[in-house]
């Protein structure tokens, strides 16, 4: 943090809370890395990537608020967030992360959507003016394209051709799979006027826990759409994106499990929702057996911000029509924590 801007997040979550870019007020940076530490007395500039809003705190503020939350030690917070962040330990997700500020962020992020080892689209997500962050409801500007955008040509050969099969390697997990349905979030790093072809990105993150088809969003529930469902979307939403993605998702996952030995089969599961709508009938039989596990939070209103009024996520059902096109099986089924070893029996 003496040496440059940093930005310091949470382990949990996706809306943006408890993601901090962080400057130094007097903007007395050391040259070198490690030529100094910051103080406990030194005052940060923080910005909140949920909202964009802005704190000042001293060094030692921000790490009793990150550590314990709300006390006589951390100053005044007008963050929405609690802070706690390692409440828990690492089995709970309480983690930190220390990663580079990269100061283009200003200009918008790439997200490549992927399923498994194919690019399905790319959106640029470009932060509302004075603002840092490009997370949804923060005003930033969402731009769609396709997966052989000329643009972007240079960073998407060198990803999927030079990167892509070093990623689970380098993450520690060489003997799992591409995750099915996945993102990559790439922040430009060179300077202003170098050429594509020598532009270096960096990964800001992946994300493979809560990724979602955009078009299906009419599906999912919210204080104006209670009663929201999989018949809201539309025929050209589902045919266009939906359900191309789900058939795709059906292919790759096809493939993975034809090396796997187990299958799996959860029929004798609790089943959490009302309904099935708009899921196609299953095989008679499947090549293998495949289930979309979802969580349903039943403290929140419609078990969570993403779920149709039936129970299931607003996108599961044409990725599991896209499992079932593919010849498998596919049960929709929700993780209950009283059945934790039952579920994974």
């Amino acid at each position: 943090m003496a040496f440059r801007p940093r930005v310091i997040k949470q382990n949990r979550g996706s809306s943006g809370e408890g993601i901090w870019i962080i400057k130094l007020k007097a903007g007395n940076y050391c040259k070198s890395y490690g030529e100094r530490s910051c103080t406990d007395d030194e005052v940060l500039d923080l910005m909140e990537a949920n909202d964009n809003h802005a704190e000042e705190h001293t060094v030692a503020e921000f790490i009793e608020f990150c550590v314990s939350g709300r006390t006589s030690k951390s100053g005044t917070w007008t963050s929405k967030g609690v802070g706690k962040y390692l409440e828990g330990g690492k089995a709970a997700g309480g983690q930190l992360v220390d990663q580079r500020f990269c100061p283009r962020i200003v200009e918008g992020e790439l997200r490549y959507n992927m399923v498994g080892d194919a690019l399905v689209g790319i959106i640029h997500k470009k932060p509302k003016e004075g603002g840092i962050s490009a997370v949804g409801g923060t005003g930033s500007i969402y731009t769609f394209y396709g997966p052989e955008e000329p643009k972007f040509k240079s960073l998407t050969d060198n990803f999927l051709k030079r990167d892509l099969d070093h990623v689970m390697p380098s993450l520690g997990l060489a003997d799992e799979p591409i995750p099915l349905w996945w993102t990559t979030d790439f922040i430009l790093a060179s300077p202003e006027g170098t050429p594509a072809d020598q532009e270096k990105w960096i990964v800001g993150e992946f994300n493979c826990s809560c990724v979602g088809i955009s078009r299906c969003l009419a599906a999912y529930c919210k204080d104006d759409t209670p009663n929201a469902c999989y018949t809201d979307i539309s025929p050209e939403d589902l045919r266009e994106e939906a359900e191309r993605y789900g058939t795709l998702m059906g292919q790759k996952a096809f493939g993975i499990l034809e090396q796997a030995a187990n299958p799996v089969d959860v029929s004798s599961l609790q089943k959490v929702a009302t309904d099935k709508l708009g899921l196609l009938r299953q095989p008679a039989s499947p090549s293998f057996k495949t289930a979309l596990a979802q969580i349903y939070v039943r403290s929140q209103p419609y078990g969570g911000s993403d779920k149709s009024s039936n129970g299931h996520r607003y996108d599961s059902i044409p990725f599991a029509n896209g499992m079932i096109n593919a010849g498998m099986s596919c049960q929709l089924i929700h993780y209950v924590h009283e059945d934790h070893y039952k579920f994974f029996e």
